[in-house]
């Protein structure tokens, strides 16, 4: 009995301490599988593709009517469907777990970790060749990539560039272009002289249009160890149109309407988006989305958030509209194409192109603020047109 008494007590709390970690652990599971569904359903919301869709990409712009593959019931696409479709693709509620939305000059990199030439194992070094933006717009722009290397104690180290090199990617090839200066010198770009912060410029010529590498064989470390590094960033040398400065506001139809006007100096089918934020603290609102023809001269376009974005966010203006962004299609088809029969398709077929599919619009990265409203100005209704009736129809046709 007295070891029993004895030994009990030890086995209480062992097991005492057993529950509270089970606890810990499942609480913990529990919150990032919550975040995680959080974070799944903030990105269905946010894009403008239709999440029933064979396509959907979850940030994509995709409106193709297909039915996925994927065993989802009907009823499951259907919920899914209408949720989303609360809004319009062209309006999107967003918030800051909308990264690329929330920022969408910048491309983050991922650190490279380095390995032994003989093991292929992790050597404790990290090197990160970072671009300051996702694109280079215009011949005025120019494009700086930093980079750095770390030890195990993640100090950084020094570098020497033994060779570097800038090349056009098009159709898995490689086509060298201008070269890139370097420096740590605190000039050209690069912040602070003699860190370990390695700074590359590059300014593209007119020819230099489309996806990018930047190619750099260094040595790092105090072992002289050797690697290649490589940075990707576009670019898009010739401007077709850009963003002037002057906009205006005001309500349509429910709906807060941002119009901009832009200088348009190549005519063609353009799809330019800008966010909107609440002035007092700074939550991201949403997106809208223009997609239209835009004739050579000055254009004035719309950005139309949805009304029931701004009652669902329940916040007071005025506004701010910023990031405004987006490019000229340049695909080597004409829509028309679609509606010209067996003569249409022979046309389809038969269209190559040797560019890039996109022209970049020079964006423009200032604010705008809109005129006070009281979020009761604006509509709570739910979106509606023929188009999603049509897609309801066809979802429940597959009950």
């Amino acid at each position: 009995m007295e070891l029993l008494r004895k030994y009990g007590l030890y086995l209480a709390i062992v097991l005492s301490l057993v529950i509270v970690i089970v606890y810990f652990v499942f609480s913990d599971g529990q919150d990032s599988l919550s975040e995680s569904k959080q974070r799944s359903k903030q990105d269905m919301m946010s894009s403008s593709s239709d999440p029933s869709s064979s396509n959907y990409t979850g940030g994509a712009d995709n409106n193709s009517g297909d039915i996925p593959d994927d065993g989802a019931s009907p009823e499951i696409l259907i919920q899914q469907y209408e949720e989303w479709a609360q809004y319009p693709p062209f309006s999107r509620p967003m918030s800051i777990l909308n990264h690329d939305l929330a920022f969408p000059f910048i491309i983050e990199n991922s650190p490279d970790y380095q390995l032994d030439q003989k093991t292929k194992e992790p050597n404790g070094y990290v090197c990160l060749f970072q671009p300051k933006t996702w694109s280079v717009v215009g011949n005025k722009d120019v494009m700086y990539v930093t980079l750095e290397c770390r030890d195990k104690e993640r100090n950084r180290v020094k570098i020497s560039i033994d060779s570097h090199q800038v090349f056009r990617e098009w159709e898995g090839q490689r086509y060298g272009t201008v070269s890139a200066e370097v420096n740590d010198n605190g000039t050209d770009g690069d912040q602070t002289r003699g860190d370990n912060i390695y700074t590359f410029s590059w300014k593209p010529t007119k020819a230099d249009w489309g996806q990018m590498s930047l190619v750099s064989n260094i040595t790092y470390g105090a072992e002289g160890l050797k690697t290649t590094v490589t940075a990707s960033f576009f670019s898009s040398p010739s401007v077709p149109a850009e963003f002037n400065g002057v906009f205006s506001d005001g309500i349509q139809d429910g709906s807060l309407v941002v119009r901009a006007v832009m200088n348009v100096y190549r005519k063609g089918k353009y799809h330019l988006e800008a966010n909107l934020k609440d002035e007092k603290n700074g939550e991201f609102i949403g997106y809208a989305i223009y997609d239209g023809d835009l004739k050579a001269g000055s254009n004035e376009v719309e950005f139309i958030f949805f009304g029931k974005i701004l009652r669902d966010k329940d916040l007071d203006g005025p506004y701010i509209a910023t990031s405004f962004r987006g490019h000229r299609v340049n695909l080597p088809i004409d829509p028309e194409w679609y509606n010209q029969g067996e003569e249409g398709l022979r046309k389809l077929q038969a269209a190559k192109t040797t560019e890039p599919d996109r022209e970049l619009v020079y964006p423009y990265k200032d604010e705008y603020k809109t005129k006070k409203y009281k979020v009761e100005s604006f509509s709570s209704a739910v979106w509606d047109s023929a188009d999603k009736q049509n897609r309801l129809k066809q979802l429940r046709s597959l009950q």
